[in-house]
């Protein structure tokens, strides 16, 4: 008689189960709320801003949140007291603030890129001790070199003294991107007989022109939110810049609220199309020259 033996019992398959992707679906929307917040919070002062400028009788102390009666009245005033001749003083201060920082700083990144030596190192703590001296100080030694030169109220006075915070940093940028070129392109534009002046501005120049946007941005940024060298440098009602106007309009005795939150929000606009104009750029330029 044969024994028959007991059936092997059935594999038990694991049912599927969504509790990876479900934890997945809460973990993005977790992150979706708080960069929500994060933006709402960043983006409240400009928020507020448009809102007290369309509040004519509004001062600092009962602005609402929501313009019950909005007019232009603080726009009127903002281009009245400020207007165009500040737009256009910053403007001019800010491009010719971004030409010379250029001028300077692509040479001394190009030189400081192709060096091997310990001065390379000196110089560049040196770039980084001229970022921390005070603007306070600053500011009151170009007041006695400019009025000695000749150069107080005038935009060669504010350009100079707005460069000095874009070189070192234009410098310090510029060199960690031209780090990373090619030394056989360099070596070879020199065996095609480009002397050192050529080989920058035919070779290194292009390659690095994300670079270059990036310091130029930040030059354009640093001299248009300037109020210190403004105030110090200049005594004429002409040649304030924008900056300092908005000051003035924050100080006056009048009713001037609306038209100090117009007058900034007039005065962002050129910055923001600056940003935007050359965000591809400014951001293919920092994330480079972040490897070195």
């Amino acid at each position: 008689m044969t024994a028959t033996l007991p059936a092997a019992p059935a594999a038990v398959t694991p049912e599927p189960t969504a509790a990876p992707a479900e934890r997945r679906r809460r973990r993005g929307w977790m992150w979706t709320i708080v960069t929500i917040v994060v933006l709402a919070v960043y983006l409240f002062p400009v928020y507020w801003m448009i809102s007290a400028s369309l509040q004519p009788t509004a001062n600092s102390a009962d602005t609402a949140w929501f313009p019950a009666a909005p007019g232009l009245g603080g726009y009127e005033t903002a281009l009245d007291d400020a207007g165009l001749g500040g737009l256009r003083v910053s403007i001019l201060v800010s491009l010719g603030s971004v030409l010379v920082t250029l001028l300077v700083a692509i040479p001394a990144a190009y030189a400081l890129s192709r060096l091997r030596s310990r001065a390379v190192s000196i110089a560049l703590i040196l770039l980084l001790l001229a970022q921390m001296i005070p603007s306070v100080v600053l500011a009151t030694s170009f007041y006695a070199m400019f009025n000695s030169w000749g150069l107080l109220n005038t935009f060669l006075g504010l350009i100079l003294a707005n460069s000095t915070a874009g070189v070192p940093f234009a410098v310090i940028v510029m060199r960690a991107f031209m780090l990373r070129l090619d030394t056989e392109i360099i070596e070879a534009a020199t065996v095609d007989g480009l002397g050192p002046i050529g080989t920058l501005w035919r070779i290194v120049v292009p390659l690095s022109r994300n670079a270059i946007v990036t310091a130029g941005v930040f030059a354009f940024l640093f001299s248009w939110g300037d109020l210190l060298f403004g105030l110090t440098l200049v005594n004429r009602n002409e040649m304030y810049p924008m900056s300092v106007l908005i000051l003035a309009l924050a100080n006056s005795n009048l009713n001037t609220w609306a038209a100090t939150m117009a007058a900034s929000l007039i005065a962002s606009v050129p910055a923001l199309v600056v940003i935007l104009a050359a965000q591809r750029h400014v951001k293919a330029g920092l994330s480079a020259g972040a490897g070195r």
